[in-house]
């Protein structure tokens, strides 16, 4: 089957995967998974408006792209209002009342110079419309802030600051208001590897999902960790169809608990129309999350997971 520019795939056809337990399922190719890397795939609880960044190789010129329903699909995947090609923007997380886009960039503190790293920003939306974006200043520091995400009144974020437990480590700052309070790091078994990031929470918040180069990985693979009766059980690296050979990354649940979503650089998939797009660029997946969750039960049997 040839390949399809994003702009020739139907609105009936722009829809994510249903989740499947024998394999990871490639999300939306030609318009959402491309040639490009995709990666950081969120959606609102209404599954109204969806957001993702796109960068070509490295991770350069990276942009947030977004979509709205249309009808029973997703419209026209485009560039976000407030991009701008002097600055990357990326890492998107959008709450699950739609209200609210977290995101990094390295926009200029002053003037129109960009700024040296990537520090998070957060910008507004109202009536569906993109406001202006705010820089969290509280939560700068001299080394690169990724992955936001905010669960139960704190931020959670991935940061290679000066004096952090890893070279890469995740973090975590409590909302106070409309600010933020100092980040601390987070401790086992979160920050146990040489470079860590992308920490998300299920919906019920059993459940944390993070990526991480530990151990034997020769690329950084998914972890799990499940909430016991007294913190966290061990980390367990989450077996496939959702880690394969490749960076796997950028894991998020959907609203209602049921999907994993992520970022892979694989070059495989179960799909005999994708081979073009599986370039070793990053693309997205979703699998079922019951297979985290099963993955951990049957690692640590012992671990008290909570029901």
């Amino acid at each position: 089957m040839p390949a399809r520019v994003q702009g020739s795939v139907p609105v009936a056809e722009r829809t994510l995967p249903s989740p499947q337990a024998d394999g990871a399922r490639l999300a939306g190719v030609d318009w959402l998974s491309g040639a490009r890397n995709d990666y950081n795939l969120s959606t609102d609880a209404a599954q109204q408006l969806m957001v993702f960044a796109r960068s070509a190789a490295n991770f350069k010129d990276s942009r947030i792209w977004f979509a709205r329903r249309d009808g029973g699909g997703w419209g026209e995947v485009a560039e976000v209002p407030f991009s701008d090609s002097r600055y990357r923007d990326s890492d998107p997380w959008l709450t699950p009342d739609g209200r609210t886009l977290y995101f990094v960039s390295n926009r200029p503190v002053a003037g129109e110079t960009p700024n040296t790293s990537l520090d998070i920003w957060r910008v507004a939306l109202e009536d569906g419309r993109f406001g202006v974006p705010e820089r969290l200043v509280a939560l700068a520091s001299e080394g690169e802030e990724l992955g936001p995400e905010l669960h139960d009144g704190w931020l959670y974020f991935n940061s290679s600051r000066k004096g952090g437990p890893a070279k890469l480590a995740i973090y975590r700052a409590r909302m106070n208001g409309p600010a933020f309070e100092a980040p601390q790091p987070l401790a086992a078994p979160f920050n146990d590897g040489a470079i860590q990031g992308d920490f998300t929470l299920s919906p019920d918040g059993r459940m944390a999902v993070f990526w991480s180069a530990r151990d034997d990985s020769s690329d950084p693979d998914l972890f799990s960790a499940c909430r016991t009766g007294d913190g966290w059980s061990a980390a367990v690296r989450l077996p496939p169809p959702i880690n394969a050979p490749g960076m796997d990354f950028t894991p998020a649940f959907s609203a209602d608990g049921r999907e994993l979503r992520f970022a892979s650089m694989r070059t495989s998939a179960p799909m005999d129309d994708a081979a073009h797009v599986l370039n070793g660029q990053a693309n997205l997946y979703v699998v079922p999350a019951a297979v985290a969750v099963q993955a951990i039960r049957l690692a640590l049997p012992s671990a008290g997971c909570r029901d």
